[in-house]
């Protein structure tokens, strides 16, 4: 199994859990501040459509961070499409140097 599928089981349970803890937050606050004693449940659906809401949207935004980390690491081993790739604390080899003095005076 990939990296990559792990990854999505891995956001697919946290989606849920989130959508779940959405539900009872919202289920939750408007009954501590909207219903009294004595009145009748309203209905939960309401709150489980935003819940669900609020787990669809965590696992969009889960969703593109992964890929676009996933084209970045892409890039860094295409080496941007044929330019070499050079590490940041890298200095810069004398051959690089020599070739860009050479261009320079020219």
């Amino acid at each position: 199994m990939e990296d990559k599928d792990k990854r999505l089981i891995e956001y697919t349970i946290e989606a849920m859990l989130m959508a779940w803890l959405g539900y009872l937050f919202f289920y939750q606050n408007y009954l501590l501040y909207t219903w009294h004693r004595g009145l009748p449940l309203p209905s939960k659906w309401p709150f489980v459509l935003l819940g669900i809401g609020l787990g669809a949207l965590f696992f969009w935004y889960e969703l593109r961070k992964l890929e676009r980390e996933l084209l970045e690491k892409e890039k860094r081993e295409s080496g941007f499409a044929g330019v070499p790739v050079v590490a940041e604390n890298e200095p810069p080899s004398k051959e690089g140097l020599e070739k860009a003095s050479v261009n320079e005076e020219s």
